[in-house]
């Protein structure tokens, strides 16, 4: 990718390939049920809603907020592994 280059490609880079277990791991326990995650990921959840207190990441979930994070597995998931193929 000619276009960006030196830093700005490794920020995109690290930037596009950090996102794709977030997604999967953090993200997505608010679409699927949490015994499928590993304890890892459940307590990063538990972690981040106590530290931070985000009503959207804790359960119930808002139905509207589901099909969000399912279109975020549908459409930026696959984008994050074309962009780190393309990046790297």
């Amino acid at each position: 990718m000619s276009t960006l280059t030196g830093n700005t490609r490794t920020a995109f880079l690290i930037f596009f390939s950090s996102h794709i277990p977030i997604t999967f791991f953090i993200d997505g326990q608010a679409l699927l049920p949490s015994y499928l995650y590993p304890s890892f990921a459940r307590s990063a959840l538990k972690f981040y809603t106590d530290t931070f207190h985000d009503p959207l990441m804790t359960s119930p979930h808002p139905v509207w907020f589901r099909s969000m994070v399912a279109c975020e597995m549908l459409f930026q998931v696959p984008f994050f592994f074309v962009a780190c193929r393309a990046l790297y």
